[in-house]
């Protein structure tokens, strides 16, 4: 019995408690220690600065602060953008942290004269050096993780944040406390800010990237940020979401000032602001530690992000009605808890789904215009607010109008959020759903252009396309004349029936062609357009062909020229006789006979066994339906060389094939191999009728390949026609059981795996065969419940999705993830986000317990927990053995019929008597058994996940 190793234990806890999985453990740890180092200088530089100011300066003088800090913003993104050239993310990081360390101790030294411009110069500088850093780092994040590693652990990193903040106010009230001199703070916060410049060097080397531009490139100049912002809805939503937050925040941060420096005396600021950063950022940390990993989870990205506005309003709202300090610090405690918390963890994961060149470009841009600028909006509005002599309460009128604004703008976000997922996926798949575009004058030059191509095929190809768009009145006449016989007989199928005078003249001088297929067509276009007696008898009586002479006759009899009993005798002497060629003539000019009269030529006919001559009289089954070959083209539908003309043939019939076509779908006694091309075939009628059919059968029925099958061919009606009527709530719970059987199926894996592990009897072939083929059901069952939700929500491309979730590239899975987490019904959202996490198979499984418990897992990981500690070696191996059979057994009453072969077949291997009398067909022979299995397996092949969910055969 194997036990768990330390290292193991670590891990469990890690991914347990913190969601932390091991290929997410180095670079979170670096994240974390990174963002500790920078938040504990930044706290200390933070506290400093607003003692300093506020002590020597009045608060009405900080919105110039603002509007000096963001003027210089706009420099300072230039200049990270040309540096971004010439440096790696992380070098860049950790060049601006030993620059800000100088600058900061520069600042330390021109502080102890106590000037005003080297007040004014420390706040500002203390808001640059925040944007700069802050923004590199998350931009180095954005690099190292894909999104649904950055949901995971965007949490823990940012709690690191959280930790520097209230490590760094603690520190700052200890030395204000032991030396009561607010500028010693500048030298230790220089010093952690050295400290982290060396930290990010240790991300890994998959986070090592070059410079997005080569040495020396030129950076995009701001006009083509705009344009690009200005092309982009996303964007917008992003910059607009950025600048309503920033104007809030400013008028946050103000009014808290404001107040304190009103109610606080001013020898006791640095202590005042040093205690109460602590307790904010404390009260932070709690909230990042317990809650934000867990909101982001469950509220999603846009529901996470209204968290902060909500309670902006709601505090905006109560200073109104209230005023005073306490509301004030309530706001500003509330802000100071989220906005670096649960706000930043969900705002950082929105510009993941950007392109790295767009995200590094915006994001800059976003920090300078977007978040300066809105503090120096924001400041213009306090001093113009100041100038008319407005009293606090308006200032809080003002945040409430500005907290409804941030909310409408985020609750508009989501649409674009996960269209950008979308788009990311489809760029790697190709849409066949397409409609054919109008045929436009260029185009229609073009196609008549090709009818004059060396290239036979060619030819071909435009005459389709003519026949595609309706225009075979375009198409010359002339064509008729082609060397080619393949384009003259495909001119002679366009022109059937046709009006046209040139092609009525232009046939009548084909009659005389030397090739007998050429012939045969023309005199089949004659008796179609206008008949002549005297001429089809000549060519009936003459001809050397015997198609020829077959084609003439059927002109005779359909033009009513001959007498029925003759035409029967001569049509019945030319099905039954020994010419072949005179067969398939007669099978091509089918359609041309009176159906009512001759429909049993057609049923004579293909009860031949002859090459190509079904084919043919299935066509003509199609071009001149009738009732009675409906039991022929049903029966056809098994064979896969005349599926899809049999398909045809029966649409062509119409109403009568319909219902003949569900009473087969109904009837358990018909062969498989045949009802499971039914759902299929009543799917092409594209009618309410049909999708009401389907959806009855999708409940009842049992067959899991006839399942299979329903599901495509429903799927593929409603993504034509997602108006077609279903039972949505029905459907839902048909994918819930499904999934719940997906469970099931992974918890008996799990369970035989564990017990062929442990003992050694239950090793077999046998044993391994069904432990491939319960993985392999467990996919088909995920597949089938991708295939019902595309059923159920045909717009929202869960094959896309599906087909991200396959692919090799890790984005593309984490983009398909993130999209199933807001597309998916809350009912089955937790199921099956856990059933296609990229985990291993136990944890897949632990996650999956709070959607749906397996009955009997709690008793297998019991009896399996005391195998472990049992001494007793026998008395071991008889509870395994136990604990397996139950297992077997629960198999057993699966509809499966591969899976209860499969099982029946290794009971019988491991002599478990006890289980005999309940296997199904436990009688039959050996070959028996794996002839079922095979048959069966064959079945599973066919049904192997596809990523292709729309429902074409």
């Amino acid at each position: 019995m194997c036990g768990r190793s330390v290292r193991g234990y670590a891990g469990w806890v890690l991914a347990k408690l913190l969601g932390i999985r091991r290929e997410d453990r180095r670079d979170t740890a670096v994240g974390f220690a990174t963002l500790v180092a920078i938040l504990t200088a930044h706290a200390m530089l933070e506290t400093a600065r607003d003692a300093l100011f506020l002590e020597k300066l009045p608060a009405s003088y900080l919105p110039l602060a603002y509007i000096a800090i963001a003027a210089l913003a706009l420099v300072q993104s230039k200049l990270n953008q040309k540096a971004s050239a010439r440096f790696s993310r992380r070098k860049l990081l950790s060049l601006s942290l030993i620059g800000g360390a100088v600058i900061t101790a520069l600042f330390w030294q021109l502080s102890a004269s106590g000037g005003s411009w080297v007040l004014g110069a420390l706040y500002v500088w203390t808001g640059l050096l925040a944007t700069v850093v802050v923004v590199q780092f998350w931009l180095q994040l954005g690099e190292v993780l894909q999104v649904d590693q950055a949901k995971r652990v965007f949490a823990i990193i940012g709690a690191g944040g959280l930790v520097g903040a209230t490590l760094g106010s603690l520190i700052a009230s200890g030395l204000l406390t032991l030396l009561a001199d607010a500028r010693m703070l500048l030298l230790v916060s220089a010093v952690f800010f050295a400290f982290a410049a060396v930290l990010p060097l240790g991300f890994g080397k998959a986070a090592v990237e070059k410079p997005t531009r080569r040495r020396g490139a030129a950076a995009p100049p701001a006009k083509n940020t705009l344009r690009m912002i200005k092309n982009d809805v996303y964007l917008r939503r992003l910059l607009w979401m950025v600048l309503i937050g920033a104007v809030l925040v400013t008028g946050v941060d103000y009014l808290f000032k404001a107040t304190v420096a009103t109610h606080v005396a001013k020898a006791s600021l640095g202590s005042f602001f040093a205690r109460y950063y602590a307790v904010v950022n404390s009260v932070a940390l709690v909230v990042q530690l317990l809650l934000a990993r867990r909101i982001v989870s469950k509220l999603h990205v846009n529901g996470a992000l209204l968290v902060l506005p909500l309670l902006l309003l709601l505090g905006s709202i109560g200073f109104v009605l209230t005023l005073g300090l306490l509301p004030a610090l309530l706001l500003k405690g509330g802000d100071g808890a989220l906005r670096h918390s649960v706000h930043r963890t969900a705002s950082e994961i929105l510009y993941l789904p950007l392109q790295r060149q767009v995200r590094e470009r915006f994001k800059g841009f976003a920090a300078a215009v977007g978040q300066r600028g809105g503090q120096a909006l924001a400041s213009l509005l306090i001093l113009a607010a100041t100038a008319l002599s407005a009293q606090p309460r308006h200032l809080g009128y003002a945040l409430v109008v500005l907290g409804i604004m941030w909310v409408g703008c985020l609750l508009g976000l989501k649409p674009y959020f996960l269209e950008l997922f979308r788009k990311e996926l489809r760029a790697g798949t190709l849409d066949t759903d397409v409609d054919i575009p109008e045929l436009d004058l260029a185009s229609f030059q073009l196609l008549v252009q090709s009818l004059s191509a060396e290239d036979d095929a060619e030819v071909l190809a435009a005459l389709d396309m003519f026949e595609s768009y309706g225009k075979t009145a375009m198409v010359p006449a002339l064509i008729l004349y082609h060397p080619a016989r393949e384009v003259v007989l495909r001119a002679f199928e366009m022109f059937a029936r046709s009006e046209r005078q040139d092609v009525r003249r232009l046939v009548g001088r084909l009659l005389s062609h030397d090739d007998p297929e050429i012939r045969a067509a023309a005199v089949r276009s004659v008796s179609a357009i206008a008949p002549e007696e005297e001429l089809l008898r000549k060519f009936c009586m003459n001809d050397d062909s015997p198609a020829v002479r077959c084609t003439a006759l059927v002109g005779l009899v359909a033009a009513g020229m001959c007498a029925d009993q003759e035409a029967n005798r001569m049509l019945r002497n030319m099905a039954s006789g020994r010419c072949g060629e005179t067969r398939k003539a007669l099978a091509k000019a089918l359609r041309h006979l009176p159906v009512e009269r001759f429909s049993w030529v057609a049923i004579e006919l293909a009860a031949v066994q002859e090459p190509g001559l079904l084919v043919e009289v299935i066509r003509s089954m199609g071009s001149a339906p009738h009732e009675s070959y409906i039991p022929k083209l049903i029966e056809l539908l098994a064979e896969r060389q005349h599926r899809a003309e049999a398909r045809n043939a029966l649409l062509a019939t119409g109403e009568p094939a319909f219902e003949q076509l569900v009473e087969a779908l109904n009837d358990n006694e018909r062969p498989q191999r045949l009802r499971r091309h039914l759902p299929r075939s009543i799917s092409r009628f594209g009618s309410h009728d049909a999708a009401r059919v389907l959806q009855d059968a999708l409940l009842h029925e049992r067959d899991q390949s006839v399942v299979f099958k329903i599901l495509r061919g429903l799927g593929r009606m409603r993504a034509i026609d997602p108006s077609l009527p279903i039972d949505r709530e029905a459907l839902l719970d048909l994918a819930r059981q499904t999934l719940e059987q997906a469970v099931t199926t992974l918890h008996w894996r799990l369970t035989a795996c564990r017990i062929v592990t442990c003992q050694q009897g239950a090793r077999s072939p046998a044993a391994e065969l069904l432990i491939a083929f319960l993985d392999e059901k467990e996919q088909v069952e995920i597949q089938h419940v991708f295939r019902l939700l595309h059923i159920i929500e045909p717009r929202q491309e869960f094959r896309i999705i599906y087909d991200g979730l396959r692919s090799a590239d890790r984005k593309a899975r984490a983009s398909s993830l993130e999209l199933l987490s807001h597309l998916v019904p809350s009912p089955l959202r937790e199921g099956i986000l856990a059933m296609v996490d990229d985990v291993t198979p136990r944890e897949r499984q632990a996650q999956a317990k709070a959607f749906f418990d397996p009955p009997g897992r709690e008793r297998v990981n019991e009896v399996i927990a005391q195998v472990e500690a049992s001494s007793d070696e026998q008395q071991a191996q008889r509870a395994l053995g136990l604990l397996y059979a139950d297992t077997l057994r629960e198999m057993l009453r699966e509809p499966s019929k591969a899976l209860r072969s499969l099982v029946a077949y290794h009971v019988a291997e491991l002599g478990l008597e006890e289980l005999r009398a309940q296997v199904i067909g436990a009688s039959k022979s050996r070959s028996d058994v794996l002839r079922d299995i095979a048959s069966s397996a064959l079945d599973a092949f066919e049904l192997a996940p596809t990523p292709e969910l729309s429902g074409a055969s």
